[in-house]
């Protein structure tokens, strides 16, 4: 009795089921999985870092401007200036000349016929004796003491007389007759190789850089007096060097004012000496002998192979006389890696 009565029972659940699902969609379900799912995690999500943005030229030359020398700055480092007097071409110097003295030698100070009508040998010493707390110390190059003859020799006597002595002739960087549309109005590095001749120190070789490091200028030039001495030691320049050169010193320097406007700033260590000899009169300048300043301060300065090798890590002037092209290279990469310290 009891499995009669299940049997129906069982038969009315099923005829109540199948009355339930009939007219309803069929819905198929997948057999359960034997392996467990994987969970998944989401996964972390990177920022993506933003490539630093180059500096624009306009942002390099407005931020280079905060160290462009002062005008006392200027006349302290004995950079040419206007004369008082306005005439065309004549420049006034209020600096100290970094010791120079009429009628003496620039290498080892004594005095000589600066006619060159007589010539006579000269010894010298490639560095100076230091004074240190009331002490003359031996000299840098080979330890002699202060006052002994010199390590060097030369045939003959030189005189740098007409860098603080002539003082005509020179010529203004001009403003551009309209301002350029990116507000860029050039930087560049500059460095100056001079020889000595009859009239003195003079340039011979001018190499100018870019904020790219690209070299724009690369050229020699012929003295406009009788050569005494290359100055190889400090030049790196020869007598091979000038063999086939026919440019002339008016003609180098009519080139770099085509390239350097008014408001060009121009880059170098010690550039007095550079736009003496270059009879150049212009007044944004950013000199590497106050970017980097000596520790005690003026009127003692840092040579550009220190700085280079404390800020740069770079060591230069190892060769015969000096580089214009590493030299200019170097001062530039100073200028650069000051500007990263100046907030935007």
């Amino acid at each position: 009795m009891t499995d009669i009565l299940t049997g129906s029972r069982k038969r009315k659940l099923d005829e109540d089921e199948s009355l339930q699902t009939e007219g309803m969609p069929e819905v198929k379900t997948k057999p359960p999985s034997l392996v467990a799912p994987i969970e998944k995690h989401d996964e972390a999500k990177q920022v993506p870092v933003k490539p630093k943005q180059k500096r624009s030229r306009q942002d390099i030359y407005q931020t280079s401007l905060k160290f462009v020398l002062t005008e006392n700055q200027l006349k302290s480092l004995d950079y040419p200036r206007p004369d008082s007097s306005g005439k065309e071409g004549k420049i006034r110097l209020y600096g100290d000349h970094y010791g120079f003295e009429e009628g003496k030698c620039k290498r080892c100070e004594r005095p000589f016929d600066t006619s060159y009508s007589r010539r006579s040998a000269c010894d010298f010493h490639l560095e100076r004796s230091k004074r240190i707390r009331g002490v003359q110390l031996p000299y840098g190059c080979c330890g002699r003491r202060y006052g002994s003859k010199g390590c060097h020799q030369a045939s003959s006597h030189v005189y740098k007389g007409n860098l603080y002595l002539d003082t005509d002739g020179f010529k203004s960087t001009k403003s551009l007759t309209a301002p350029p549309k990116d507000g860029n109005y050039g930087i560049y590095a500059i460095d100056t190789e001079s020889i000595h001749t009859k009239k003195g120190l003079e340039a011979c070789k001018v190499t100018v850089i870019d904020t790219n490091f690209i070299v724009v200028y690369d050229e020699y030039c012929l003295p406009t007096s009788e050569i005494i001495d290359y100055n190889t030691i400090w030049s790196g320049i020869t007598e091979k060097h000038l063999k086939d050169v026919t440019k002339t010193f008016e003609e180098l320097r009519d080139d770099l004012l085509a390239l350097f406007n008014k408001d060009t700033i121009v880059v170098g260590h010690g550039l007095s000496s550079d736009m003496m000899v270059l009879k150049i009169l212009h007044s944004k300048i950013i000199d590497t002998l106050i970017l980097y300043p000596h520790p005690r301060g003026l009127p003692l300065k840092r040579s550009l192979k220190d700085i280079a090798l404390t800020e740069l890590n770079r060591s230069i002037q190892n060769g015969v006389g000096h580089d214009s092209k590493e030299d200019a290279e170097v001062t530039m990469k100073l200028l650069l890696k000051k500007l990263k310290s100046v907030t935007v």
